[in-house]
């Protein structure tokens, strides 16, 4: 009798402490999934807010006249010329990514030479009429955002 409650009482301790560190396991395992989730959506959060503030400021720089859509390589760009200067900034898509360029006018963009800004999964430009653009963008995984900013205000 002495020897079985002697086993009980080394076996029934190991068994729960083998209980406990299971649980923590599937609790941390869980908690992985969950931080890696908001991290991501609060990354495409901050890239979002990133491309907005970034393009509307831009924009509310520019000179009268000097915001325009071009190309650069197979992605439409906002091209913005410094009024009386002969050099022109350039924001445009390209590998998933939004980039700036600063590149003298005319001369041909490499769209791998650009500085990024942020993740951008779409960047498409309009122009609405002479004083309006509309710009819809989304930041990674993100649904696309769409802005109307008005020119020259």
């Amino acid at each position: 009798m002495k020897n079985r409650i002697f086993r009980i009482n080394i076996v029934l301790p190991i068994m729960l402490f083998c209980l406990f560190a299971l649980l923590a396991l599937w609790v941390a395992s869980g908690s992985v999934g969950v931080y890696r989730s908001q991290q991501a959506k609060l990354q495409d959060n901050y890239s979002s807010r990133i491309i907005s503030a970034y393009v509307g400021e831009k924009v509310r720089q520019a000179d009268p006249g000097s915001v325009s859509i071009g190309n650069v390589g197979d992605s439409q760009a906002l091209v913005i010329a410094k009024d009386g200067s002969r050099w022109s900034t350039y924001i445009y898509r390209y590998d998933g990514k939004l980039m700036e360029q600063y590149t003298e006018t005319g001369n041909a963009v490499d769209p791998r030479g650009g500085t990024e800004i942020a993740e951008a999964g779409e960047f498409r430009l309009e122009m609405v009429n002479d004083r309006l653009l509309k710009i819809t963008y989304s930041a990674g995984s993100g649904g696309a955002e769409t802005a109307f900013m008005n020119l020259y205000s």
